[in-house]
């Protein structure tokens, strides 16, 4: 699941990369980065909101729906997205270690 993720949140990275220089409020097109192997759902979002976002290595972008609350808690609910958390532990301990952002 953490995989999945992890991957998702590195090629979100990669288009809001390739986004730089659109209007900061203007909705993109990401990936969902829930742990559900076969999601291939695309959220609207802003590159400022997903700065937001990324602010914190703990929290991913999921569509309403894709939440695990067994290893998440909900800390952002739109309409057109949830973010969620990594809990405590070791959910949170590699959301840490695989951040693109990490010095």
């Amino acid at each position: 699941m953490a995989k999945n993720e992890v991957v998702a949140r590195e090629i979100n990275e990669g288009l809001e990369r390739g986004h730089r220089g659109s209007a900061r409020d203007e909705h993109v097109r990401m990936l969902c980065e829930c742990g559900q192997a076969s999601c291939d759902r695309l959220v609207a979002i802003s590159i400022a909101e997903y700065e937001g976002v990324r602010a914190d290595p703990t929290h991913f972008l999921v569509m309403a729906g894709h939440v695990e609350p067994e290893i998440e808690d909900v800390v952002l609910e739109t309409d057109r997205y949830v973010v969620v958390a990594k809990g405590s532990g070791e959910p949170a301990e590699i959301a840490r270690e695989t951040d693109p952002r990490a010095d």
